[in-house]
């Protein structure tokens, strides 16, 4: 084996007992080189669960092929029994550099929340990103939530941030789902919401559409950024996920905006149809 690879598993933190012995068992964390980013420093969470046979190399490929230099990875393997954790270790070891795989955290744990329903798995969701947010570091200045089976642009970051300093985050993408060859359709409609409504499928759908300039929502999900202080001040999720969050982020003041000009796309061999609850 390796060194390159054995480097990259030595990221792979593991607890059966739950998550706060996972972060335990992960140390205490140190920004690289030990100095201040001459950019935004930027953490991205993604979540996995028994992904083994779904396309686990291309989506490392994609979340890793990232241009934006100051970023780092927080990879959140929550009661998966097929080995993703080990497979997404093993993958970053052997196809990427020190200087990417250095920079990739992978953990592994066990929510002890069982149960199926939308509502079960909205609340086994939350409880593991509030694991990821729980990484987030002082030096932190942005968190991308970004779902692992969904493809985004090597400069997500870049024009997020450029939001960002424009006074607009948090920020999210545009997510759609290609339904045939020609047509797609808009792809997260239980996590982003304007005007109280849920967004539609089709045009327009919401109040505040625009195809050309960011406009103003209630919620978001899939792709987005947020304020690191906001995360280290302890804003969590328990049952809702990332609307939960929005509805304190906007209680303590925050607009949240969505850009429909950044694609983000849900492969449709990877897509999971969901049963929509408000």
């Amino acid at each position: 084996m390796s060194n390159k690879r054995d480097r990259s598993l030595s990221r792979l933190c593991t607890s059966e007992e739950g998550t706060e012995i996972a972060l335990k068992a992960s140390g205490t964390p140190v920004h690289p080189a030990g100095r201040a980013p001459a950019r935004p420093a930027v953490v991205m969470l993604s979540m996995w669960m028994n992904d083994a046979k779904r396309r686990l190399q291309d989506r490392v490929d994609v979340l890793l092929s990232k241009t934006y230099s100051d970023l780092r990875w927080v990879w959140l393997v929550g009661d998966s029994t097929d080995g993703t954790a080990e497979l997404l270790a093993d993958i970053v070891g052997k196809r990427f550099s020190d200087q990417i795989g250095s920079r990739v955290e992978i953990l592994k744990f066990k929510t002890g929340l069982p149960g199926g329903s939308m509502a079960e798995r909205l609340r086994r969701m939350s409880v593991t990103m509030s694991v990821g947010l729980d990484r987030v570091w002082p030096g932190d200045d942005y968190v991308v939530i970004h779902e692992s089976d969904l493809e985004s642009p090597p400069d997500l970051i870049e024009r997020f941030v450029a939001h960002a300093d424009a006074g607009k985050c948090p920020i999210a993408g545009w997510i759609t789902l290609k339904v045939n060859p020609v047509d797609s359709v808009f792809y997260d409609i239980w996590g982003y919401r304007c005007n109280g409504k849920l967004f539609t499928g089709d045009p327009p759908y919401c109040d505040n559409y625009s195809s050309k300039h960011p406009f103003k929502v209630d919620s978001v999900g899939s792709v987005w950024m947020v304020h690191a202080s906001d995360i280290c001040e302890g804003v969590r999720m328990s049952t809702k996920a990332c609307v939960e969050v929005c509805e304190k982020l906007r209680a303590k003041g925050r607009t949240i905006w969505v850009d429909s000009t950044i694609p983000i796309v849900q492969p449709r061999d990877l897509w999971e149809p969901a049963v929509v609850i408000p």
